[in-house]
């Protein structure tokens, strides 16, 4: 059994361990520049939209700014430092943030926003440091050392080179960090995994509703929408429903119970539609009645603030267990079986080209862009024979059950992380010298 010894930010700490303030564990830290919006030599420019929640930085938008030739290299980040977030964020979003700078990145520097933390090597392994403090944003111990002024957060820089962190020998930091970088391999692996079958979905839509199942037709007709396989027909919306679309309805919503649950935008997502994020109405019996929800309901988002998002739509899976209704900023369709197999049109709705169309017809006013029953309702797409719809939704679902399976993967790994992250900076695991899996 563990006997500690001393108290830090983290917790407590086996006895032979130490205990050092952030300020003991760098031998240099400065904040950058945002420099100019033109001048002698472009600069990329790390900023607080590049750090992620999960201690990576996101290099798909950086930002350019130009600065003096003498002054381009000075705030520039080198292998084995660490950025923290010093400022940003906002009422939900504190700051904190960790970047680990693994490779040179020449040409770069860091905003006036972000603090470059250059390790000492002769007290502390970066990586390990970098792990003890990203501890600190995921927890939330972070908040503590920071204030808020107007619609942002400033981390309060004095109080946080004060943390007392967890502080082993150097090679045990260097064993701890190389634990912690196996799992986070394995969670890069599965997250590019993921992204692979994400891929593979977005292209298979684009293509199945197009061209039909893969090898499958050589002759294309022409239409109004386009060329589409011989034996394909062009159908309308309203043809292939089993009733009439229906807007819902907008009484007084509260978040929490008594009352009769409500689907609102914020429940279609990603193609489905989730009774997991309702809020609560009065409405009578009659009001239930017409606007009960079903499974197989496919609901469209008929106004939106952002045009990538109106007719976007999601399909009910599962009937609620309990009377549920849906608001009037959602137009229902319900399909007929004898038209369409099931979920072929919720699948041909994340098709890009049908999606963008359909959009297309959207109308903006008061800001928000709108679209109406009867446009959607007119919409026109390709029809494929029964069977072929069928085969097109088996190749789907089996798309997206690969997709949950991959989800589920990358949520294990990260628990996992969690747990070896929280118990090997504190100690409470520790690893020997010479374990083979670091090897």
């Amino acid at each position: 059994m563990l006997t500690h010894r001393y108290r830090t930010i983290l917790g407590d700490i086996p006895a032979d361990w130490d205990a050092k303030p952030l300020r003991s564990l760098i031998a240099e830290h400065f904040a950058g520049d945002w420099g100019d919006d033109e001048g002698e030599q472009a600069v990329a420019v790390m900023r607080s939209t590049n750090f992620t929640n999960d201690a990576q930085l996101a290099f798909s938008d950086v930002a350019t700014r130009y600065f003096p030739n003498d002054k381009a290299e000075q705030f520039g980040p080198l292998r084995g430092d660490l950025l923290v977030e010093r400022s940003g964020g906002g009422p939900d979003q504190p700051v904190g943030r960790i970047g680990f700078i693994e490779r040179d990145i020449p040409g770069s520097t860091v905003s006036n926003f972000v603090q470059v933390l250059r390790p000492d090597p002769e007290k502390v392994d970066a990586s390990f440091l970098g792990w003890a403090l990203f501890e600190l944003q995921r927890t939330g111990i972070v908040e503590r050392v920071q204030q808020q002024s107007t619609q942002m957060r400033n981390l309060n820089w004095r109080d946080y080179q004060r943390l007392l962190l967890p502080w082993p020998e150097v090679d045990e930091q260097r064993r701890i960090a190389a634990a912690l970088r196996l799992v986070d391999d394995a969670i890069q692996k599965a997250r590019a995994e993921l992204d692979a079958t994400r891929e593979l979905k977005r292209s298979l839509m684009n293509s199945l509703f197009a061209v039909g199942m893969p090898g499958r037709h050589t002759d294309f007709q022409e239409t109004k929408i386009g060329p589409i396989p011989q034996g394909w027909t062009v159908r309308t919306i309203s043809s292939v429903l089993a009733d009439k679309p229906d807007s819902g309805t907008s009484p007084l919503s509260r978040p929490d119970p008594p009352g009769t649950p409500i689907l609102n935008v914020s429940c279609v997502k990603s193609g489905v539609c989730s009774p997991a994020e309702v809020t609560y109405v009065d409405v009578s019996d009659d009001e239930i009645e017409r606007y009960r929800t079903q499974a197989g309901d496919f609901f469209v988002l008929g106004g939106n603030g952002n045009r990538d998002f109106v007719a976007t739509g999601g399909l009910l899976r599962q009937t609620p267990d309990v009377d549920t209704i849906y608001s009037d900023k959602l137009i229902r369709l319900r399909f007929n079986a004898e038209e369409v197999a099931d979920r072929f049109v919720p699948y041909l709705w994340q098709s890009w080209e049908f999606l963008t169309r359909l959009q297309s017809k959207a109308e903006s006013g008061s800001g928000l862009w709108m679209m109406s029953k009867r446009d959607i309702c007119r919409e026109l797409f390709a029809c494929p024979p029964p069977e072929e719809q069928k085969e097109i939704v088996a190749l789907l679902d089996s798309t997206e059950e690969q997709l949950n399976t991959q989800n589920k993967k990358v949520g294990a790994f990260m628990e996992v992380k969690r747990s070896l992250l929280q118990n090997l900076i504190t100690g409470k695991i520790r690893i020997p010298e010479g374990a083979s899996c670091l090897n």
